[in-house]
């Protein structure tokens, strides 16, 4: 798991205690995660509340749940300082040794998975409203959902990792004040490139977890 917005220095989060990845099975926690992260900005929990569907009293006390576990910290006031402000903890945030805690692998996958899915459906039932309210598509929307599969030896495999992951970066580091702030504009992605492996070649299952951009480099 990484969610990133890439600073110039690497600070990243590691998190290999089980305990810690269970505290992640939650939605509002991993959206409001992923604020963080990806804004590299602070926000209070009122803020974050509202983007998770919270009241702020909840939302804070998702928030020291997350910095019991090291996730998020607190933040310098800004203005009011009557209201705590939160930020991401480093420049982007490492689960491993995921295969020591298969529950809380379990757990922390159908969250976020049904994060996703729930975003897709919200996008599918805006088209169909779309549609049936006669409005034109524009001809270059991308589809709601890809999948498929390519051939690639190991070198072009490692290749077509990196350019997708630099593509990313790239825009990341676009992004500056404005377009991170709690009002702007946000395009969500899911990306999971899988190598085919036997059964047995897979039981290892060792390797650390990214999401959602960008892999332990």
């Amino acid at each position: 798991m990484s969610i990133v917005a890439r600073s110039k220095s690497d600070n990243p989060v590691v998190i290999n205690d089980p305990q810690a990845i269970r505290a992640l099975a939650h939605e509002a926690r991993l959206e409001a995660l992923e604020e963080l992260f990806a804004s590299q900005s602070s926000r209070t929990a009122t803020e974050l509340a509202s983007r998770c569907k919270l009241t702020p009293s909840a939302m804070s006390y998702h928030l020291r749940a997350l910095e019991k576990y090291g996730y998020v910290e607190r933040a310098a006031s800004e203005g009011d300082a009557r209201e705590r402000r939160w930020k991401a903890a480093g420049d982007r945030l490492i689960v491993e040794s995921f295969n020591q805690a298969p529950s809380a692998k379990g757990a922390f996958l159908n969250v976020q998975l049904g994060a996703f899915r729930d975003r897709l459906a919200v996008e599918i039932a805006r088209r169909e409203a779309e549609a049936k309210a006669g409005i034109e598509p524009p001809e270059d929307r991308a589809p709601v959902l890809t999948t498929g599969m390519v051939f690639l030896n190991d070198d072009q495999r490692e290749e077509f990792m990196t350019r997708v992951y630099d593509l990313m970066r790239e825009y990341e580091a676009m992004a500056g004040p404005e377009e991170r702030s709690v009002d702007a504009k946000r395009v969500y992605y899911m990306l999971s490139i899988l190598p085919e492996f036997e059964e047995s070649e897979d039981a290892a299952g060792d390797q650390p977890w990214t999401r959602p951009g960008l892999p332990k480099r």
